[in-house]
């Protein structure tokens, strides 16, 4: 009489990626995007504020060569790149959160339409800022021929024209979408588990790894993104602009961030972004 032995094998853990894994090239570029984009939003917003305050003061102190091209307002990268700022934050942000909703949402159609008003609160935020800084700046500049004269009447006068504060839109505008990509990207933070759960509930896998190769590609430019503002921050704050309007800039982007991220989505406003627990023990 013989005895049937019973072996165990694991259950197979099949990969994140479309085809086993991403190529080489792109793993190691999303392990870069997860260590920077990862980076609590809390954190970010501190070290901005102590980063422009620390640029300002070499700023003041150091003359700098601006006949740099890349330093010129009328550089393809200012003209394309920063005064179409919240463009771009646009079409690689609002993509990310669609897919990512519909990955973690599979059977709930409304729910991407939710998470992407997110962004839509957040272009309400920056708009209005924008508009506010106008009125700041018109309401503090002054003409030797009359108080409330704009520039262009001033011209016509043949009066002396002094500009008020000009807050930086571009300080604004950057470090406000960095902060947004810091919350919207912990979405991608144990997406794992989004490939398990369609493992075992016998989903169409060829669709889900087709979405998730997009949605890495995605993650990936938003990685650039944060790297291309980072320079333009330092450009910004170096060549233009004084500390306070730096400052002011800067503030005001961490608290479009503040209410919205940490004030109105957890009080149950829309949705907070999906922040799915790490299942390791």
């Amino acid at each position: 009489m013989s005895t049937r032995r019973k072996t165990s094998t694991p259950q197979e853990r099949r990969p994140v990626s479309p085809s086993a894994t991403p190529s080489p090239a792109l793993g190691i570029i999303l392990a870069i995007a997860r260590k920077i984009l990862f980076i609590d939003a809390k954190k970010i917003a501190v070290f901005y504020l102590a980063f422009v305050t620390i640029l300002s003061i070499i700023e003041s102190r150091v003359e700098l060569d601006s006949t740099y091209y890349l330093v010129q307002k009328h550089s393809i990268l200012n003209q394309y790149g920063v005064k179409l700022g919240w463009f771009w934050t646009c079409v690689i942000v609002g993509p990310f959160i669609w897919l990512t909703s519909r990955a973690h949402y599979r059977r709930d159609r409304d729910q991407p339409i939710v998470d992407i008003c997110r962004l839509g609160v957040a272009t309400v935020f920056w708009w209005g800022s924008v508009q506010l800084f106008h009125r700041v700046f018109a309401s503090t500049s002054t003409c030797d021929k009359g108080r409330r004269l704009t520039r262009t009447q001033c011209s016509e006068k043949e009066g002396v024209w002094t500009p008020g504060y000009d807050i930086s839109g571009h300080c604004f505008l950057m470090v406000y979408s960095i902060l947004i990509m810091a919350e919207e990207a912990i979405s991608f933070r144990h997406y794992q588990q989004v490939t398990d759960s369609v493992n075992e509930m016998d989903g169409d896998r060829a669709e889900h790894d087709y979405l998730t190769r997009i949605i890495q590609y995605f993650f990936v430019a938003m990685l650039f993104l944060h790297a291309f503002w980072f320079k333009q921050i330092i450009i910004s704050v170096l060549y233009y602009h004084i500390f306070i309007e730096e400052i002011l800039g800067v503030l005001t982007a961490v608290l479009c961030w503040f209410v919205t991220y940490r004030i109105i989505y957890p009080s149950g406003f829309l949705q907070a972004p999906i922040r799915r627990v790490s299942s390791r023990k």
